[in-house]
């Protein structure tokens, strides 16, 4: 059942300006891809998928990367907060 399952809220905003100069505005650490293939969002939802069903997993983040996200993850059009 899924509501035994935990909901999961990925703090996905910031402009990632520690990051500099690799990160950017349009392209802030979360869009970064830094360990593998993957974005290191793609990578954190991944790991949260092995806790909870992708229906109990939210990604917080700020209005300007929103577009951004919605770009990269289609799943989770009605599952960023911003």
């Amino acid at each position: 059942m899924n509501q035994d399952k935990p909901v999961v809220l990925i703090m996905a905003g910031g402009k990632g300006e520690r990051f500099w100069p690799r990160s950017r505005i349009s392209t802030p650490k979360q869009l970064q891809k830094v360990y593998s293939n993957k974005t290191l969002l793609r990578e954190t939802l991944e790991r949260a998928l092995t806790i909870t069903t992708i229906d109990r997993i939210y990604i917080g983040t700020n209005a300007s990367l929103k577009k951004s996200i919605l770009i990269q993850e289609k799943n989770f059009p009605e599952k960023i907060l911003s």
